[in-house]
């Protein structure tokens, strides 16, 4: 079993597919994947083409394919457990008023950025305060509508 993908989309049929679609299904991609007779780079093309060979020769022999088939419905099974154990997870944190725990660790960079931040609206509210000072306003102004 090469990587993620499977046999059965590999050669593009059904999992339920019978030793005549199978073989069908191999000469097509045969012809349009060797090396002889594709527009495909040679190296791209053998082993698209080795990838189809292996394919059909597991699901071909019915015992390779009852094996391979085994094997599917457990790595299934485990990423429906692996889902369910992440929601279950999930769930019962949810439950919980404090979420602070349950969080992971700011990384550097993010703390870097909230290092910036704060200096950046320190800067500006020093700024601020600066101008108007400078161009002669008040700090403790006395709002209009309380004067009258």
């Amino acid at each position: 079993m090469k990587g993620e993908i499977s046999y059965y989309k590999i050669l593009g049929v059904n999992e339920n597919a019978s030793s005549h679609e199978l073989r069908k299904a191999f000469c097509k991609l045969s012809i349009e994947l060797h090396p002889d007779t594709t527009s495909l780079e040679i190296d791209d093309a053998k082993s698209k083409f080795q990838d189809v060979l292996e394919a059909y020769e597991n699901l071909n022999n019915s015992n390779l394919r009852k094996i391979y088939d085994e094997k599917l419905k457990e790595k299934y099974k485990s990423k429906i457990e692996k889902n369910s154990y992440i929601l279950n997870n999930l769930t019962v944190d949810s439950n919980h008023q404090n979420f602070v725990g349950n969080r992971r660790p700011f990384s550097n960079g993010e703390l870097f950025s909230l290092f910036l931040l704060i200096v950046i609206i320190a800067i500006s509210l020093v700024c601020s305060i600066l101008f108007a000072s400078f161009t002669g306003k008040e700090l403790d102004t006395i709002p209009i509508w309380l004067i009258k």
